[in-house]
């Protein structure tokens, strides 16, 4: 047999396998649409990635339960777009109902999206951060506890001492209560902004600017009325607020003040975590352990499990203090992309895996299906040379009108030019008489042993993929192509 002969049995065979290999690819991905494999595999990913590598059925209930919630936010939720049109609608409820059917028949076959009937093939990581991010009040807790600070602050320094400046600054008696009116506003003045904090209107950089002015305002006033009233002993009282003021509000003290009132991105995880010193702080902010807030935060915290516990904490703790809260909970946003994007980077090659394993299945179900017997594929193109030369000769085609395909034109283009193949090209394979026939012939003592074997070899062979044999079959066509120019060229 010379070397011509073998190239285009090997042409003619690899063709074959292209062929069958793209009837697998689809069957192989209706089966994926209709029994949502890529987003199953996705939400059991994230469960994982909550769970951690504990083995506890409790913590693997918190984070099936975590994962659900996080599917009903909007940001996860509107990813998973239905279908709109009416055939589409019809198809889409077909497939519903099939992917019922095969839960109730398969052993341990249960709905992974909850209460949805599906969930999106693919997450952003940015929208999965964003939302997780919602799902722990995150946002929510750093307010309480910035609050919380400012009005400490405000009630055991801010206060007492403009209070105790007030009271040991022997002021006269006819000045006293006009100086005790203006120290009233002011602190009217710093509720309000303290309450503007609260309701989100202000940032904390914000808030003790304003208080700076206010304190500002408050001298001035306290001097107005001085100077009017012609009083000298308000001098002491004046000098002594004002070096509070600097104490305070200069621009080396504001930086530490501000730093002191602002809760890290750590602090606030180790309240969603439970850390017993931090959490302590949290629990005195409430003197109502009845209120929705405290009840709430309670309920996150035994919700988590103890694996995204401690990832929370190892991400916290990568995030640099910056100027504001939104900057520190921005960057623990980006840390938490990078470790979902990881983590589905895993999972990706497990699901190529598990993926590998139902192509193999599924090619060796095509084998069968179509009669696909490589030693009688084998054998029909040694003998047969009409046969051989036509596939051939439209392999050689395919190749020349498909140099450079992306994967995105492949699947189209390829499988189009095939098509169009099979109406020229009588292939030896099927369950007609005459393909059975000559099978039995060929047939070992042992019956049916051959074709067995064959349809074993043609099935992991389909379980290559149609891209894969589409590249070697180009491969083998330029190698016979060349040897074809030399052989003439020696003549």
């Amino acid at each position: 047999m010379n070397l011509p002969l073998i190239l285009d049995i090997a042409i003619g065979l690899i063709f074959i396998y292209l062929i069958l290999s793209l009837l697998a690819s689809e069957i192989q991905e209706l089966f994926a649409t209709l029994l949502q494999w890529r987003a199953e595999h996705l939400k059991k990913s994230i469960e994982v990635l909550i769970a951690g590598s504990s083995d506890d059925n409790l913590d693997a209930q918190k984070a099936r339960k975590i994962a659900n919630e996080l599917y009903e936010h909007p940001l996860l939720k509107n990813l998973n777009q239905e279908a709109k049109g009416l055939l589409a609608k019809y198809f889409r409820k077909g497939s519903f109902i099939f992917t019922n059917f095969c839960r109730r028949i398969l052993p341990k076959s249960e709905n992974v999206f909850g209460t949805q009937k599906s969930g999106p093939s693919y997450i952003p990581p940015e929208a999965f951060a964003k939302t997780l991010i919602d799902k722990l009040q995150i946002n929510k807790l750093a307010q309480i506890l910035t609050v919380a600070r400012l009005e400490k602050f405000k009630q055991d320094k801010l206060l007492p001492e403009m209070v105790a400046i007030f009271n040991n600054s022997n002021l006269s008696e006819n000045i006293k209560p006009i100086i005790e009116k203006q120290l009233n506003k002011f602190a009217i003045s710093i509720d309000d902004i303290v309450l503007d904090l609260r309701t989100g209107k202000i940032p904390l950089n914000v808030s003790l600017d304003r208080i700076a002015d206010k304190l500002d305002s408050y001298l001035k006033n306290c001097h107005l009325a001085l100077t009017e009233a012609g009083d000298t002993s308000g001098e002491m009282f004046l000098k002594r607020t004002k070096l509070l003021k600097q104490d305070i509000f200069s621009e080396n003290e504001r930086k530490i003040l501000l730093a002191t009132l602002k809760p890290t991105v750590a602090e606030v995880v180790q309240v969603i975590t439970g850390n017993p010193f931090v959490y302590a702080e949290f629990e005195k902010l409430f003197q109502d352990k009845d209120s929705p807030t405290y009840k709430g935060i309670a309920e996150l915290v035994d919700s988590l499990p103890q694996s995204l516990k401690d990832s929370l904490t190892a991400l916290a703790e990568r995030v640099k203090n910056g100027f504001s809260i939104d900057e520190d909970i921005n960057q623990l946003q980006v840390q938490i992309e990078t470790w979902f994007e990881r983590s589905m980077e895993r999972a990706s090659g497990v699901y190529k895996r598990n993926a590998k394993g139902v192509a193999i299945l599924v090619g060796l179900v095509v084998a069968v299906a179509t009669n696909a017997d490589t030693f009688h594929i084998v054998g029909s193109l040694s003998r047969n040379s009409i046969l051989r030369a036509t596939i051939t000769q439209n392999a050689e085609q395919l190749v020349a009108q498909n140099p450079a395909l992306n994967a995105e034109e492949f699947k189209t283009r390829i499988d189009a030019e095939v098509r169009k193949s099979l109406e020229e090209v009588p292939l030896p394979v099927g369950w007609n008489r005459v393909n059975q026939k000559q099978q039995l012939k060929e047939s070992w003592k042992i019956p049916y042993l051959k074709q067995f074997l064959g349809w074993l070899v043609s099935g992991l062979a389909i379980s290559m993929g149609s891209s894969f044999w589409f590249d070697l079959l180009s491969k083998v066509v330029n190698v016979r192509n060349t040897g074809k120019s030399n052989f003439f060229s020696r003549e």
